[in-house]
C-alpha cells in the first residue's frame, strides 16, 4: 500500500470513528486502524503526516472520553430513576398494606 493510500484510509477511518457513538463499532474500527498504523514502519511518512496522525489520535481520545462521560451520566440517570421508582413502589405497597390492614 502506498503512503497516500495508507494516509487516506487512516483519515477515512478517523472520520468514521469520530462520527460514531456506538462503542462496539468504534472499537472494531480502532482495531482496523491499529492494523494500518502497524504498517507505517514500512512506509516513510513525512513530519506533517505524523503530526496529522497524532492530532487525530488526540481527537479520538477526546471523543472516547466524551462518550464515556455521557454513558456515566446516563447510568447515573438510570440509577436515579430506578431509585425513584423503587421508592414509589415501596411507598405504594406500604400504603396498600395500610389500607388493607385498616379494612380488616
Amino acid at each position: 500500500m502506498s503512503r497516500d493510500e495508507l494516509m487516506n484510509k487512516i483519515v477515512e477511518l478517523d472520520n468514521r470513528i469520530l462520527s460514531l457513538l456506538d462503542p462496539l463499532e468504534i472499537s472494531r474500527l480502532i482495531m482496523e486502524r491499529e492494523e494500518l498504523l502497524a504498517s507505517i514502519p514500512e512506509i516513510k511518512l513525512g513530519l506533517e503526516d505524523a503530526y496529522s496522525i497524532a492530532e487525530n489520535n488526540n481527537k479520538i481520545m477526546n471523543h472516547l472520553k466524551n462518550i464515556e462521560a455521557d454513558l456515566k451520566r446516563r447510568l447515573r440517570d438510570v440509577k436515579y430513576y430506578s431509585d425513584i421508582y423503587g421508592n414509589y413502589y415501596l411507598s405504594s405497597y406500604k400504603l396498600r398494606d395500610n389500607l388493607l390492614s385498616k379494612k380488616v
